[in-house]
């Protein structure tokens, strides 16, 4: 840029000196002053001077790409499941189913026909066994047949006993009768028979001690099959 200036001052003066010249008449072949020469040295000089002193252009450094750091991918740590813990059985117990309840008459229990609640084969089972009574051991099967004939033993034969318990005691339908019979054998003793009459205490005065409330619906259930 400065060798540039310094051209165009010598441009300038050497055409300056050349107008001077051809004011003053003189149109021939120009003539070079000593100044003019003196001027053209000097500017030669400083363009060498300018061009040894001037910078040398260091080209920028290459810029070397830097290649950017990869980040390396986090590493995937497997993370064992939890394991859920097996739920803990607990045993429900299980719900007891009510016995239903035996819907039985009782004696005097009004008007109607109530038949026993209890069951036939089982009650079969207790007029077979043998039970320690008031009077010794006993079992119904020793002193009561069940044969059509009605076979008197001890006691009365008991074949369609449901049928003539109808009749028997005013007031209490076969069902009352009969069971009533088994508990107080003394109240009502029947008529006698070809065989002659039937002693009071003949029968266990205790059966209500000696069987169960079940067993008892369960004869009684027994012996209204004998018809």
């Amino acid at each position: 840029m400065m060798q540039r200036s310094h051209r165009l001052i010598a441009l300038l003066l050497l055409t300056l000196a050349a107008l001077a010249s051809a004011a003053c008449g003189s149109v021939a072949t120009p003539q070079w002053s000593a100044e003019a020469q003196a001027t053209q040295v000097a500017l030669a000089a400083t363009d060498e001077h300018l061009t040894a002193i001037a910078p040398t252009n260091t080209p920028l450094p290459t810029s070397t790409p830097v290649p950017p750091t990869e980040t390396p991918a986090p590493t995937d740590t497997p993370v064992p499941p939890t394991e859920t813990p097996a739920p803990t059985d607990t045993p429900v117990p299980p719900t007891a189913t009510a016995e239903p309840t035996r819907a039985a008459g009782r004696p005097g229990s009004g008007s109607g026909n109530p038949q026993p609640s209890g069951d036939a084969a089982a009650g079969q089972g207790v007029f077979s066994t043998t039970y320690t009574t008031a009077s010794g051991q006993w079992a119904c099967a020793l002193c009561h047949s069940v044969t059509q004939d009605e076979l008197r033993l001890i006691g009365p034969g008991l074949w369609n006993v449901a049928v003539r318990a109808e009749t028997r005691v005013e007031g209490q339908n076969a069902y009352q009768y009969v069971r009533h019979s088994i508990l107080a054998p003394n109240d009502f003793i029947v008529p006698a028979d070809a065989g002659g009459p039937y002693p009071p205490n003949l029968m266990p005065q205790n059966y209500q001690e000696v069987l169960t409330p079940e067993e008892l619906e369960d004869v009684i259930a027994y012996l209204f099959t004998l018809k």
